[in-house]
């Protein structure tokens, strides 16, 4: 009889060690990836913030349209777009970009530039999203862009240096677009953080009741050997 309760006893054992091994791989196929890729995803967002004052992910960021100055050009109040972080060497008239209107009270105008007096390098305020008219170049080749609301009947009154440029529209969707797109729909919140923190915490009470039903054998055991001696 004793060896036919160690036989059951330590059948019991190697199936909890069996479905222990199977928890521990689902989490390791699982969790580890998606929690190296969510310190990825925090970093990009925390890194851009500190850099240009705009959350991006790796160079993405995504607006909307709260103004029809645009509309002219397909963008309609509400929509949704991306822009990306670019050169702004790179940067050509017809261009749409989004900017910082900043005007930089003790250097406002390429002609202000000089070697010891530049714009201020961390811009403020309200984002913009406009079409490049003119690009103009100061004494130390510096790019300033004079910009226009495509609905709009004049130039913007500011000229924007070029450290205030954000980033340039995205035209065409891509997988990092569309990645983005998902994760901040509340499909992809549902996805990515509801899902996961529901399996943890069932994983979690599955192993607390793994250990708690030990722990009860073993005060059994324990009376047992108790009795028999």
């Amino acid at each position: 009889m004793q060896r036919a309760k160690s036989k059951v006893k330590n059948n019991n054992g190697t199936k909890s060690k069996k479905i222990g091994g199977i928890i521990e791989l689902i989490f390791n196929i699982v969790f580890v990836p998606f929690i190296i890729f969510a310190s990825i995803f925090t970093f990009s967002i925390v890194i851009s913030k500190i850099q240009t004052g705009v959350a991006s992910i790796f160079g993405y960021t995504q607006m909307r349209i709260i103004s029809g100055s645009m509309q002219d050009a397909g963008f309609r109040i509400g929509d949704e777009f991306f822009v990306k972080s670019t050169n702004t060497d790179e940067l050509q008239v017809g261009d749409y970009i989004a900017f910082y209107q900043f005007k930089d009270p003790n250097c406002s105008i390429p002609s202000m530039v000089t070697e010891e007096n530049y714009p201020t390098a961390r811009p403020s305020g309200r984002i913009v999203f406009h079409e490049i008219v003119s690009i103009t170049l100061d004494t130390n080749n510096n790019r300033w862009f004079t910009t226009k609301g495509t609905n709009n009947l004049d130039e913007d009154s500011v000229l924007i240096y070029e450290k205030y440029v954000t980033g340039k529209w995205v035209e065409e969707d891509n997988f990092l677009t569309n990645l983005i797109t998902f994760i901040t729909s509340p499909i992809g919140v549902i996805s990515l953080v509801a899902i996961p923190c529901s399996l943890i915490i069932a994983i979690d009470l599955y192993q607390l009741i793994i250990y708690s039903h030990k722990y009860r054998q073993l005060l059994k055991e324990t009376k047992e050997d108790i009795t028999n001696v």
